[in-house]
């Protein structure tokens, strides 16, 4: 093969894999979008309703959980923070052994929500995947799946690369 077409085949498959991730995010987006847009009678965002997701579903109790799962800095996590609290939503309460620790609960109105919320984000879904066969949804979710497991895994292979822990 000459290097010309061994360039063409590099590029093309480029593209696809950036194809592929550009579909990906844009299907993210667009359910954001929709969640925003379906959480707004809730007076709440998308974003805030994850936040309430994962202190409701246990798999976060702190601020610093929250900014690892979700990618966030600090700074726009106080925020939403501050606005759940102000909705009566959570609250924050010191680490009685290590005052440095902010553990983060639910309120009773937030679990008394909750399910709204929930019923409006599974909606987005729906609609996001309507025409959709349960097999397709099945075969959608396992390539999701792969794909995080791939780069789970790929993080890991990173990390010892570096000399850290897995």
């Amino acid at each position: 093969m000459s290097r010309r077409h061994l360039a063409r085949n590099a590029m093309q498959s480029r593209e696809e894999g950036l194809s592929v991730g550009h579909l990906m995010g844009k299907a993210r987006a667009s359910l954001l979008s929709g969640l925003d847009g379906e959480l707004a009678r809730f007076g709440l965002s998308g974003m805030q309703f994850a936040v309430l997701k994962y202190l409701g579903d246990g798999a976060a109790r702190t601020a610093a959980d929250l900014c690892r799962f979700m990618h966030y800095d600090t700074g726009a996590m106080t925020r939403i923070l501050d606005r759940l609290e102000q909705k009566g939503l959570l609250r924050r309460e010191r680490c009685r052994e290590d005052r440095r620790v902010v553990f983060l609960h639910m309120t009773p109105h937030g679990r008394a929500q909750l399910p709204s919320y929930m019923a409006a984000a599974n909606e987005v879904l729906a609609t996001h995947l309507a025409g959709f066969s349960a097999a397709e949804v099945e075969q959608l979710k396992a390539y999701l799946g792969r794909m995080i497991d791939n780069g789970q895994g790929e993080g890991e292979n990173r990390q010892l690369a570096a000399g850290g822990k897995s």
